[in-house]
């Protein structure tokens, strides 16, 4: 029997010498809880701030999950204040740092530092990941820029070419229209890119009435993926559409798919994750919605221990028809906190990607609230689509009941210039509009 892609980088990742037999998910639970171990010890004797913060805990070890649960939470404001201190290394063996500017904060951004070793074991994922994509004499194209060295265009450069693969490195999204121009003229059978941007190709795609055998494969990454997203892009390219789940703090890599619709597999070796009731802090069962909490295994330079990503998530219960031993995230990932509350409700962003990426005149969307309104600018194929999108916005509870009550008005400003709604690679979020 073949052993999956994924099952083949946990063993070599893991230090097994028998790559034909996956690791059981027992066997990969306590190989994790030594790796803690041995990350609580190296953390504690290397870092000012660990040995502060860990500090009240009797023991050295723990010696179960449950156990691992009872110590405190590195919080985001923690990384702001303090990356130094979270080091473990000294600097002159970080080889990068990167600089985090969260969506919607106005305070001091995050410092991620990273060393070598922790870029190759993230070029090494991205190998193993997107081998299911793309192989020998075959090229993607990356809606990503590149040019720095340990970034992610970078990163996925390197990772892809070594398959035998070629990468071609589009650069930041701008303008659908030449990004499709781009894909044909590299004979590109694989794209990468943010969920927003690859719908405004696969729209752009469907308007020129393209074959839909020419892109074998889409990954969505880099953001939230919401599902109609998914069927857009499978619909205009007939692509098979594979969804991924990272963030810097976790070396970029985090979860990614073994098949499409088979849920994330969690990068085990590397990132523990943790479920969470965000406002107790304790842990839930599989199958329930919480924070995401994660710890960085292997990483020496600046491990980041039980931190609170702010990502919503839930494990799958039970296995993956793949036969892998690694949990899987639902890809139904949200924001914490990331709403509207309008007195009739709560409206979540997942509910407007939900109900405007569904409709076919709709490439892309920002929304906010200001005085009262709830603005959306929304990308559109042509202008006169407005009653639809009015209806499908009502077609949303919480937003019908308040626009019943005259809680909430609507601004809709619409615009057709193929450029993306949120520009860059910024995660999106409600916009906050700022009063005259």
């Amino acid at each position: 029997m073949t052993v999956p892609v994924l099952d083949q980088w946990l063993v070599r990742r893991m230090g097994w010498t028998d790559f034909a037999t996956p690791p059981k998910p027992d066997e990969l639970r306590r190989w994790q809880l030594d790796q803690l171990n041995r990350l609580l010890r190296h953390a504690r004797e290397n870092s000012s701030f660990y040995e502060a913060h860990l500090k009240s805990e009797g023991t050295p070890f723990v010696h179960s999950f449950e156990d691992y649960a009872r110590l405190p939470m590195l919080s985001t404001q923690m990384l702001r204040d303090c990356p130094q201190k979270l080091l473990c290394v000294s600097q002159d063996d970080i080889e990068r740092i990167v600089t985090v500017k969260s969506s919607g904060t106005t305070g001091s951004p995050k410092r991620v530092f990273c060393t070598s070793e922790d870029l190759a074991a993230t070029k090494d994922y991205f190998a193993w990941g997107m081998s299911n994509l793309t192989g020998p004499g075959e090229s993607a194209l990356v809606l990503m820029p590149g040019g720095r060295p340990g970034g992610v265009g970078d990163l996925l450069s390197d990772a892809i070419e070594s398959l035998g693969a070629r990468c071609v490195l589009h650069g930041e999204m701008q303008d659908s229209a030449a990004a499709v121009d781009h894909l044909l003229a590299e004979g590109a059978t694989c794209l990468i890119g943010q969920s927003a941007h690859v719908n405004m190709v696969a729209r752009e795609w469907r308007r020129r009435g393209l074959p839909s055998d020419r892109v074998r494969s889409v990954l969505l990454c880099w953001d939230v993926t919401p599902q109609a997203v998914v069927e857009n892009v499978t619909q205009a390219l007939g692509s098979r559409v594979f969804r991924h789940w990272g963030m810097v703090e976790t070396g970029l890599g985090g979860a990614v798919e073994c098949a499409p619709g088979s849920g994330l597999h969690l990068r085990e070796t590397d990132v523990l994750v943790e479920i969470v009731d965000p406002s107790t802090g304790c842990l839930l069962p599989d199958g329930e919605f919480g924070e995401i909490v994660v710890t960085t295994l292997q990483r020496r330079g600046m491990p980041l221990i039980r931190y609170r990503t702010g990502d919503m998530a839930r494990i799958m219960p039970g296995r993956c028809r793949c036969g892998s031993p690694m949990r899987r995230l639902d890809p139904e990932i949200r924001r914490l906190g990331d709403g509207l509350d309008f007195g009739t409700g709560f409206l979540r962003l997942e509910d407007l990607n939900e109900a405007l990426y569904g409709l076919p005149e709709v490439d892309d969307f920002t929304a906010g609230i200001k005085e009262g309104l709830l603005h959306l600018h929304v990308c559109v194929e042509r202008f006169g689509v407005r009653c639809r999108i009015i209806e499908a916005l009502k077609g949303i509870s919480v937003v019908n009941e308040a626009l019943k009550r005259g809680a909430i008005g609507l601004a809709i400003h619409l615009k057709d210039d193929r450029t993306p709604a949120v520009p860059g690679l910024g995660k999106r979020c409600f916009h906050e509009y700022r009063s005259s």
